[in-house]
């Protein structure tokens, strides 16, 4: 789903006057596409990070239509946030009011796009894109999990050959995607992380415990980065137990460790437990060439609704704890029914 609009603008419109406007509201052009006999478009793309504002930016073209006038459409996705719609709005209306002519929304002719909800506070945009990042890319290892093949020539999945299993490219694979798994939880628990400590009333007296290099420093001042994202860099996020300890220190009554070490699905391993595994087998294979031969396909599987679980979790507590609105759209299933592509070959 996404929100559009077609601006039509008056006939006497010049091009440079809109490429001109459109510019001054933040738009960077990203190039020049055709589709079939139509075109050329001419693609422009805005967002804001400040703050967090910006979820999905907003998609800008602007071409002529079969009348040769010219016109500006917009697009924003359907995860775009209240700033993106405010922007998008802004842009229609100044369109109209500078160059006249006509607009249509997905609200119907001459109607802006509506919210009926306020913006949510900057840290809470930030832990949401943070859990929205993570759930792309949780998806992008289920999907290359689930659309691997290999030549028959193999055994099938989870059948066991011992140490020749070190050899089977299945478990090879599986090992592989493990750091990415965990890369994936890195960049979650560190972002989040960032996001809280930016806003947090105990900001200053945290930032007293640290002292950044020059590098850092001339990084910070360069506008390449923020204090925040610098103090994070200096921290470890692989560790579960360390992560829990940075999320507790910068808010004692917020005890993540306490969330993902409560009961799962009858299962005497907690999820605290199962990162914590995750992150042992990853260390053995980048650091020692290890291949654990017990990641077979269901295995993996198993991992990855673990990882979901725990972090969705995580996430769901940081949501209740500060009062602000939880969201999750996304999913990877609870299992793969995954099996053995019919098209491998020998």
């Amino acid at each position: 789903m996404s929100y559009s609009s077609e601006s039509v603008l008056a006939k006497t419109t010049n091009v440079d006057n809109v490429r001109d406007l459109v510019r001054l509201l933040g738009y960077e052009k990203g190039g020049v596409v055709k589709f079939g006999g139509e075109g050329p478009f001419e693609e422009y793309w805005w967002s804001d990070a400040t703050d967090y504002k910006s979820w999905s930016g907003v998609e800008l073209a602007i071409y002529r239509d079969e009348t040769n006038r010219l016109v500006v459409s917009t697009r924003s996705t359907a995860g775009r946030s209240l700033f993106d719609l405010a922007h998008q709005n802004r842009t229609i209306s100044l369109l109209r009011r500078h160059f006249g002519g006509t607009f249509i929304t997905d609200e119907g002719r001459g109607r802006y796009m509506r919210s009926e909800s306020a913006p949510p506070p900057p840290a809470a945009s930030g832990c949401f894109l943070a859990f929205s990042r993570f759930g792309g890319n949780l998806i992008k290892a289920h999907h290359c999990h689930t659309s691997r093949s290999f030549p028959a020539r193999y055994p099938k999945p989870n059948k066991r050959l011992g140490f020749l299993d070190d050899y089977d490219p299945r478990v090879i694979a599986n090992n592989t995607l493990i750091p990415f798994v965990v890369a994936t939880n890195e960049d979650y628990f560190k972002s989040t992380f960032v996001a809280l400590l930016r806003y947090s009333p105990r900001r200053e007296a945290f930032l007293k415990g640290f002292r950044l290099q020059g590098e850092q420093l001339s990084y910070i001042v360069a506008g390449g980065s923020s204090v925040e994202e610098q103090i994070a860099e200096t921290l470890p996020f692989q560790n579960i137990s360390a992560v829990c300890r940075h999320f507790s220190s910068l808010d004692p009554s917020l005890d993540l460790a306490g969330t993902l070490r409560k009961p799962y699905r009858r299962r005497k391993l907690s999820l605290f437990d199962s990162i914590e595994a995750l992150v042992v087998s990853r260390h053995n294979l980048i650091h020692r060439a290890l291949i654990d031969r017990t990641l077979t396909d269901d295995r993996v599987d198993e991992i990855l609704c673990d990882v979901e679980a725990a972090i969705t979790r995580v996430y769901k507590r940081i949501t209740d704890h500060y009062g602000w609105f939880y969201d999750k759209s996304w999913g990877i299933g609870h299992r793969s029914l995954r099996k053995t592509p019919s098209s491998d070959v020998v």
